[in-house]
């Protein structure tokens, strides 16, 4: 029998053997799921990330479940019909007439439930989602896919598609605490798709969360402040660090500095020109950028206007991925 939806969120133990969960974990599981899912969106596609849309929630004997409709491109064509969404309208309602196609919204709501289910591969097998940079990585390419191998400290390789790496470098520490909050002993947290919609080639395999892995994804808090006070907006920098991602969209890249990811883009020119320097370590040359998109200098987290990009570690196997 055909199911009716695309993937699940499950809860699934004897702590809900009969369906249930409290409505305050109800509401926390439903408010984490809708984070994680604004903040892909938001990098893939950020017009949509203003968008309302709702995600059904059931329980079944056993579990409780979070379901991704089948059909979520229709709901969303529907939500972008009723004149909700005015900027990019046009592109915006293409996509809702390729999602009939099988294309459009369901394929970018897909790559949204891999990058969830590679993210948390990723962390528990090198034991955090704070880790931006990856030593001594190899590559491999199957069924036309760019293929990244990260070592964990026991030495064990698991290889990872390069987007969904790249999307990894990118994730908040604390954007699993809500999703991970509910987990404990008799309380497990299962990710996947449908039958119907298994087996991707770019897809790995059912993606769980055990309470002995819980305090990998649940982290405390960071204090709501200005990153880097002394870095101020026009100020000329050269900061070393490591280039953890390049979206050619949006023509930035990312630059793990002290810790912190700091989004950069060229002052002319397009990043494609760099992108022999992606996972490697850099001298950024430019400026700060602390300007938001009303040209108010009120961004916490400075931005890196750059003229030079200079590769700081000899040329390896680094190139072989492009």
């Amino acid at each position: 029998m055909k199911e009716d939806y695309l993937a699940y969120f499950k809860y699934s133990g004897q702590e809900v053997e009969n369906g249930y969960l409290d409505l305050k974990k109800s509401a926390e599981a439903l408010n984490g799921i809708d984070s994680l899912f604004r903040f892909y969106i938001n990098k893939k596609i950020p017009e949509l990330s203003n968008i309302n849309f709702e995600l059904p929630a059931r329980v079944r004997k056993g579990s409780w479940e979070t379901l991704i409709p089948e059909n979520i491109g229709q709901w969303i064509a529907f939500i972008l019909g009723t004149g909700v969404t005015t900027y990019s309208a046009a592109a915006l309602k293409e996509m809702a007439k390729n999602d009939f196609k099988d294309k459009g919204f369901k394929d970018l709501f897909k790559q949204i439930v891999k990058a969830i289910k590679w993210s948390i591969q990723i962390a528990k097998h090198i034991g955090t989602t704070s880790k931006k940079t990856f030593d001594n990585v190899l590559f491999k390419e199957e069924n036309g896919i760019n293929f990244i191998g990260i070592r964990n400290e026991s030495g064990n390789i698991l290889y990872v598609p390069k987007m969904y790496l790249e999307l990894f470098s990118e994730l908040p520490p604390q954007i699993f605490n809500k999703l991970s909050e509910p987990i404990e002993r008799e309380r497990e947290l299962y990710i996947d798709f449908s039958e119907q919609n298994k087996n991707d080639k770019d897809d790995t395999s059912e993606a769980s969360i055990e309470y002995e892995h819980k305090h990998i994804f649940y982290q405390e808090e960071e204090e709501n402040e200005i990153l880097f006070p002394e870095l101020e907006h026009g100020m000329f920098v050269e900061l070393n660090g490591h280039v953890t991602r390049g979206n050619e969209k949006s023509n930035t890249i990312g630059f793990l500095y002290k810790d912190h990811i700091l989004t950069c883009y060229p002052e002319k020119g397009n990043i494609i020109e760099h992108k022999i320097k992606l996972f490697t370590n850099c001298l950024i040359r430019g400026y700060i950028d602390r300007k938001d998109k009303k040209g108010f200098y009120i961004e916490k987290r400075p931005r890196i206007k750059f003229i030079e990009l200079v590769g700081t570690e000899k040329e390896d196997t680094q190139q072989k991925l492009f």
